[in-house]
């Protein structure tokens, strides 16, 4: 086998809140993630070189080690002291910088893809530890469906996940910086609106409605505050019928509605696309993997 394609699944966070700063400079999260059925394809080809390439036609990804799957192949190679040539080549439907993770994905996508194609053994649990020295998000990225996450966001504990849900995701074309949102955040930080435990009960239970009705996401707050656009789009996005909720995703812009069925979404969809402020807008369901290798 000389190459493979990997679909490399986005997240929403369907509860997001943060409990402290850590001395290393990272907060301390409590979020719940969910992979989503929009993905990214990531094409691993063996190459007769030493060195590790990344292509991708998508102007804002870098071509080297800035790119998180290029991290991830060399992170594989220097643990098993080399696996020779390896190209990397990224079809990106997932838009970037949007709190979807499409870099981690992308970079779970390379763990996992350069695992199976050269051979090399390793289980799910040192995979999730590659992927936490990449960035935060990549653990989830690697274990998918739905997940509540500690810690930065790598102390996973499995939840059920929700089978198909129709989603709406919008995202209004304005790139935010995570690190620059974090700085943004005072501490001691106020009680969230909604308690984490609670939304749980709903994710185990299937309950959709209720689930919509405690989507919570603390970075709502300063990035509304720079941002106020995103608010006003939320806004409309909340209103649309069928709607059982929505909220913003990581630290944005990515805006997403949890839709009543698919009909709904649809016709959500129509209704913004093409509009001045929306620069991305598909519909899609929840997925209950997080990569997955394409024949």
């Amino acid at each position: 086998m000389r190459n493979l394609r990997v679909r490399a699944h986005a997240k929403i966070n369907l509860y997001l809140n943060v409990v402290g700063k850590r001395k290393d400079g990272y907060h301390n999260l409590e979020t719940i993630f969910h992979s989503i059925g929009l993905h990214d394809d990531v094409i691993i080809r063996k190459q007769n070189t030493k060195h590790i390439t990344v292509h991708c036609e998508h102007p804002a990804v870098p071509s080297d080690a800035r790119n998180l799957a290029h991290r991830a192949a060399q992170c594989l190679s220097d643990a098993v002291g080399g696996i020779g040539g390896v190209a990397i080549e990224i079809f990106k439907r997932i838009p970037v910088a949007a709190g979807l993770a499409g870099g981690s994905a992308n970079a779970a996508a390379v763990l996992h893809g350069v695992n199976e194609l050269f051979g090399l053994g390793f289980t799910q649990e040192p995979l999730m530890r590659f992927g936490a020295q990449l960035g935060a998000d990549v653990p989830f990225c690697l274990h998918g469906g739905a997940a509540l996450g500690l810690g930065i966001g790598d102390q996973l504990t499995r939840l059920p996940a929700l089978s198909d849900l129709p989603l709406l995701l919008l995202n209004p074309g304005v790139e935010i910086s995570t690190a620059a949102i974090f700085k943004k955040l005072n501490f001691p930080l106020t009680k969230p609106e909604k308690d984490g435990i609670i939304i749980r009960t709903y994710i185990d239970k299937g309950d959709i409605l209720s689930i919509g009705k405690n989507l919570y996401n603390l970075l709502e707050i300063p990035v509304f505050s720079e941002h106020p656009e995103i608010a006003v789009l939320k806004t409309a996005l909340s209103t649309q019928p069928g709607c059982c909720g929505a909220l913003m995703s990581g630290s944005g812009a990515t805006l997403f509605a949890i839709m009543h069925d698919s009909q709904a979404a649809r016709q959500s969809e129509s209704h913004f696309r093409n509009r001045n402020k929306v620069n991305f807008c598909e519909t899609t369901v929840t997925s209950p993997v997080g990569v997955y290798i394409d024949g």
